[in-house]
């Protein structure tokens, strides 16, 4: 991939820079109809850039405004277990990086580990599990400092009566979902979602010294709990389900992104 040459591509349809950058994960396209002036950029027209071969990830980029607040989605993101690696994963931030964003937000539909949590609910994530083991015979955990976005995330929450929670997103290569054994393994090390993404591009925040948000949809329990079986189809449908509190949360947050300025209680 080409940094410059696909920001180069890029910048041909974008107008200002964009101040709010998204991934939308499976099924949570919903909210690209808020948004005005939108420009679609697929993916398979960028020179030289990847493709998504998952269901429910189009593929391709989404650029306009809601509120004249300018914003650039990634609809369709790429996983692991497709054969990229994690930096080709986390391509998605680099490119949002090259347009200095305020604020990236990463979204998921995941499962939901906590019975007393509502399918449909959403969560915040404070912390990452990486539960792959691709470098190491032991999980490994990543806490989130605390800024003034999250404050923000939660303060929109409260305001609108949007039942957001605050948990640990975990990370697992997939493509196959977790067996019931692994499922109560997660639970024990303290996991309250799970799923195949998310975790390359949080590590791509990081090194780059982004602001962002990871929020998922919960769209289904884990394999073993309350009878439930998990296929990708149920998560689609959950996922569109809900998909007018997902869209309400996120558009929340957009639209009332100058009160991050405000010191928030």
């Amino acid at each position: 991939m080409n940094l410059n040459k696909i920001k180069k591509y890029l910048s041909t349809f974008i107008s200002s820079k964009p101040r709010v950058c998204i991934i939308l994960g499976s099924g949570l396209e919903h909210i690209e109809n808020y948004i005005e002036n939108r420009i679609s950029i697929p993916y398979n027209s960028i020179p030289n850039f990847y493709k998504t071969t998952v269901k429910g990830h189009k593929g391709e980029f989404i650029y306009g405004n809601i509120n004249n607040i300018s914003l650039l989605c990634a609809k369709g993101r790429f996983h692991y277990y497709e054969g990229y690696t994690f930096k080709e994963v986390g391509s998605l931030i680099e490119i949002f990086n090259s347009f200095n964003p305020e604020l990236c937000i990463i979204t998921n539909s995941s499962d939901c580990l906590v019975k007393s949590w509502p399918i449909g609910s959403l969560m915040l994530s404070n912390k990452i599990i990486d539960y792959s083991f691709i470098d190491s015979i032991k999980h490994k955990e990543y806490v989130f400092k605390k800024n003034k976005y999250i404050c923000l995330a939660k303060y929109i929450a409260k305001k609108n009566k949007i039942k957001l929670f605050e948990g640990s997103y975990v990370f697992t290569t997939g493509p196959s979902y977790e067996t019931p054994a692994e499922i109560h393994e997660i639970i024990k090390l303290g996991g309250n979602a799970v799923g195949m993404s998310t975790f390359p591009e949080y590590l791509k925040c990081i090194k780059l010294n982004l602001n962002f948000l990871i929020i998922s949809c919960l769209t289904n329990y884990g394999s073993g709990m309350k009878n439930s079986k998990v296929s990708h189809e149920d998560v689609l449908l959950n996922a569109n389900k809900f998909k007018n509190n997902f869209s309400d949360y996120i558009l929340g947050i957009i639209q009332n992104i100058e009160l991050q300025k405000i010191q928030m209680k």
